[in-house]
């Protein structure tokens, strides 16, 4: 995804960002889907607590990546029109 939205940029070309809010919505669902699974594996054994939160770190920073990626593509859409969009 931000490879997309920094090629948009780079070309002025929106066609790389067409679909990043779809995009980001999966994004969005499997870190929700890896959040309470790991809730339920921490829960059961509190030996996984440690490994499960960096996991859960790390599919965060994963997730705020697409958020950034949003971002950009907002700015380029922008850029490249001149309207304010709002991706969520």
């Amino acid at each position: 995804m931000i490879e997309d939205a920094l090629r948009s940029f780079a070309e002025d070309d929106l066609s790389y960002i067409e679909d990043i809010a779809d995009r980001d919505d999966e994004v969005d669902a499997i870190w929700d889907s890896v959040f309470r699974e790991s809730i339920t594996y921490m829960m059961e054994d509190a030996k996984k607590i440690t490994p499960f939160t960096h996991y859960l770190m790390v599919s965060r920073h994963l997730e705020r990546c697409g958020d950034h990626a949003c971002k950009i593509a907002e700015k380029v859409h922008y850029k490249v029109t001149g309207e304010h969009i709002e991706i969520k």
